[in-house]
């Protein structure tokens, strides 16, 4: 959407910044939504960043709204994979428990991953110009927001990935092969 001209699309989530853990919560769902209905997370990031530079939704909401995204393009993958054999649908299901337990975990660290960020910011990259918070600037919002999500995308790899066989024993558990779709073959091509 054209959100110079028509800002009110997603301004009036302003009105839920208040909220405290609350309002983590909806920005989580509200990206998540977002990704949806655009189908692309780099989309639904751009409208992120364009919120928070124009000040609509503070740094720590677009960082909620990011998770949200996670969260968003796994289930665009998910869809993709009804039709598809077995294998897909497993490796579907694995990227969205892997990426539901990464806004878990980060759900509860947040308030100091995001103080982590924005110390990061301020310290080594020297964005404090007369002693400001790098994260409410915001020519530094799209730094801060990239590098959030770099960093929560490396640690939740770093810390799920010892779990990988549990995550892939649970998958197969829930969706069961029928026999017949285990084997994958090229259709047309021998």
């Amino acid at each position: 959407p054209d959100l110079k001209s028509n800002h009110e699309i997603l301004a009036f989530l302003s009105s839920y910044a208040d909220l405290g853990y609350f309002s983590t919560v909806i920005f989580i769902a509200v990206g998540t939504v977002l990704t949806l209905v655009v189908q692309s997370s780099s989309a639904a990031m751009a409208l992120t960043l364009v919120m928070c530079y124009e000040g609509w939704i503070p740094f720590e909401l677009a960082a909620a709204m990011v998770l949200g995204e996670n969260i968003g393009t796994t289930i665009t993958a998910n869809l993709a994979a009804l039709v598809g054999n077995v294998h897909a649908k497993r490796a579907a299901a694995a990227h969205f428990v892997f990426n539901i337990f990464g806004v878990i975990w980060m759900f509860l660290v947040f308030p100091f991953f995001i103080h982590g960020i924005g110390w990061y910011m301020n310290t080594y990259m020297d964005m404090h110009p007369f002693g400001s918070d790098a994260l409410y600037n915001p020519e530094h919002i799209p730094i801060a927001l990239s590098i959030f999500h770099s960093s929560f995308n490396i640690l939740n790899v770093i810390l799920l990935i010892g779990f990988v066989p549990f995550i892939a024993k649970t998958v197969e558990r829930l969706i069961k092969s029928k026999g017949d779709d285990e084997d994958f073959t090229l259709e047309f091509i021998g």
